[in-house]
C-alpha cells in the first residue's frame, strides 16, 4: 500500500479463480500473415489461426474469452519461442480502427468465425539486444508460425472511471490503446471519460507522423538561449497535421481515436532523440489538465475514478513509478515510488502495468 492509494496486488491467477495460465490453455498455433517494419527496432506483426496442416481451423483462442476479455479491460497473451524455454506476456493491438471490416474481438457467442482474418491479433514487437523471443518474433516472414496461449487478462477496468491518464514506453502503447478502445466504447451514447496519452519513444521514427509535444516553459526558455547563442536549438521531427506515407500505423490507430472522440482523447509524443523526455511538468499539466472545472463542471456533475497507469520497459516504470516487486514467487504492485510518489497526485488510483 502506498500514501496515496492502496495498490492491488495482481498475479496470472487472480482472475481465473487460483489457475495458473499453464492450468487453463494450450499453445495454440497461429501463422504470421503480415509483417511492417516501422522502425530499425520495432515491427508490427498481424497473426491468424493457421489455415494449413493437421491443426487447421483448430488450434485459435478461444474467442468468447477473448471478447470478456477486451471488454472488461487490458488484455494480453503468453507467446512462446520454439527452441528455448522461454515464454512472455505480449498484448495485442486492438482490431483497426481504419478498415471497414474488424475483427470480431466482440462476439462473445463463442462460436469460430468462418473467416480466419476475424481472429487475427497484431503485436507491436521491439527488438532488444539481449532479448531472445523479441529478436525470432522481429525475423518471422509470413507464413512462419508461431504459438500463443491466453487470454490473460492483466488489468480489469473499474466502475465509474471519470479520467486515465496513461503513461506508455515504446511498446506500452499497446495496452493504452486497448484501454482506449475498451472505455471509449463501452461509454457509447454516455459521458465519455477524459484520457491523455503520453507516449515516449526512443526515437521518433517509432512514432513517426505523430508531432512532438511541445516542451515545457523551462525547456523553451533553454531553447530560447540556445537558439540566441549558437543560432540552433533542440532538434524536432519533421510532422505536419497531414497524413504522411510513411506514418506510423499505430499513430494512424491514435489520430482515428482523437478524430472519433476529440472532445475526450487526447495523445502527446515524446522521443529521446529529438530532446524531448516525459517531464515532471509534463505529468503536472495533465493533473491539472483533468482536475479543471472545464473538464468536469461541479464536482458533483461527474468526478468519478482516476486512474494512472503506467507500462513500459522495467526502467520506464520505475522512474515514473517505483519498481514492481516480487512476493511469494509472483510479480506484485510493491510500493510506489519514482516520479508519482513525489507529485503526490491525491485522488488518482496508480497502477503499473
Amino acid at each position: 500500500a502506498g500514501l496515496i492509494v492502496a495498490l492491488q496486488y495482481s498475479d496470472s491467477s487472480s482472475w481465473s479463480g487460483g489457475k495458473s495460465l499453464s492450468q487453463l490453455y494450450t499453445f495454440e498455433q497461429y501463422e504470421v500473415v503480415k509483417r511492417k517494419r516501422i522502425s530499425s527496432t520495432s515491427t508490427l506483426l498481424t497473426i491468424q489461426p493457421t489455415t494449413f496442416g493437421p491443426r487447421a481451423k483448430q488450434s485459435r483462442l478461444d474467442s468468447q474469452r477473448v471478447a470478456e476479455a477486451s471488454e472488461n479491460g487490458i488484455w494480453s497473451v503468453q507467446v512462446k519461442h520454439p527452441l528455448l524455454t522461454i515464454a512472455r506476456l505480449y498484448t495485442p493491438i486492438p482490431p483497426t480502427l481504419t478498415e471497414p471490416s474488424r475483427p470480431a474481438w466482440k462476439d462473445k457467442s463463442g462460436k469460430i468465425p468462418a473467416d480466419p482474418e476475424e481472429d487475427q491479433l497484431r503485436f507491436l514487437v521491439r527488438s532488444y539486444p539481449d532479448g531472445e523471443l523479441s529478436k525470432y518474433l522481429s525475423r518471422l516472414q509470413p507464413g512462419a508460425h508461431v504459438e500463443i496461449r491466453g487470454p490473460y487478462q492483466e488489468y480489469k477496468i473499474p466502475d465509474g472511471v471519470s479520467d486515465v491518464l496513461f503513461l506508455a514506453g515504446g511498446t506500452g502503447i499497446a495496452p493504452a490503446l486497448q484501454m482506449a478502445t475498451s472505455l471509449l466504447d463501452k461509454a457509447k451514447g454516455e459521458k465519455q471519460p477524459n484520457m491523455s496519452i503520453l507516449w515516449a519513444n526512443r526515437h521518433a521514427k517509432d512514432c513517426q507522423g505523430g508531432v512532438l509535444a511541445p516542451p515545457p516553459p523551462l525547456e523553451n526558455m533553454f531553447a530560447r538561449l540556445w537558439s540566441a547563442t549558437l543560432g540552433a536549438g533542440p532538434k524536432r521531427p519533421m510532422t505536419s497535421g497531414s497524413r504522411s506515407r510513411d506514418e506510423s500505423p499505430i499513430v494512424e490507430e491514435l489520430a482515428n481515436l482523437k478524430r472519433q472522440h476529440s472532445d475526450s482523447f487526447e495523445i502527446h509524443y515524446f522521443a529521446d532523440d529529438e530532446g524531448r523526455f516525459i517531464t515532471r511538468q509534463d505529468v503536472q499539466s495533465k493533473l491539472r489538465y483533468h482536475n479543471s472545472p472545464s473538464k468536469h463542471g461541479t464536482q458533483a456533475d461527474g468526478v468519478g475514478k482516476r486512474l494512472i497507469l503506467i507500462s513500459g520497459p522495467d526502467g520506464f516504470v520505475e522512474y515514473l513509478a517505483g519498481p514492481k516487486e516480487w512476493k511469494g514467487g509472483k510479480e506484485v504492485q510493491g510500493s510506489l515510488g519514482g516520479m508519482l510518489k513525489d507529485l503526490n497526485p491525491q485522488g488518482w488510483n496508480i497502477w503499473k502495468l
